[in-house]
């Protein structure tokens, strides 16, 4: 997905991860975040979300499905904010990355 349509589906993203999760951020990372991303990009999405009663591959399953028809390819990890916080914390981590580099596309 090129640049112009990333900004273009952004608030629908936003909206429809509101309506599920409640979060307190929404990062956008990767190339659709540093405005490289190809036709053939997917968009990278880090949603924090305050406390949750599943576990993270549930969360990021239902993120998944709420972003489903979106007409382009989308990863979405969903965190906790501990979880976040604390791997954003260690020295070398894929969320000290998005939290140093990542676009803050949302916050509450």
């Amino acid at each position: 997905m090129n640049p112009q349509n990333v900004e273009k589906a952004l608030p629908e993203i936003i909206e429809r991860l509101r309506k599920e999760f409640e979060p307190v951020a929404i990062y956008l990372h990767g190339s659709a975040a540093r405005g490289t991303a190809g036709p053939e990009s997917d968009v990278d999405l880090l949603v924090v979300v305050e406390h949750s009663s599943v576990d993270f591959f549930e969360r990021s399953t239902a993120a998944r499905h709420a972003l489903r028809g979106l007409g382009a390819p989308i990863d979405v990890q969903v965190y906790t904010r501990a979880e976040f916080e604390e791997r954003a914390s260690l020295p070398v981590s894929f969320e000290r990355v998005v939290a140093a580099k990542g676009r803050k596309v949302y916050a509450a």
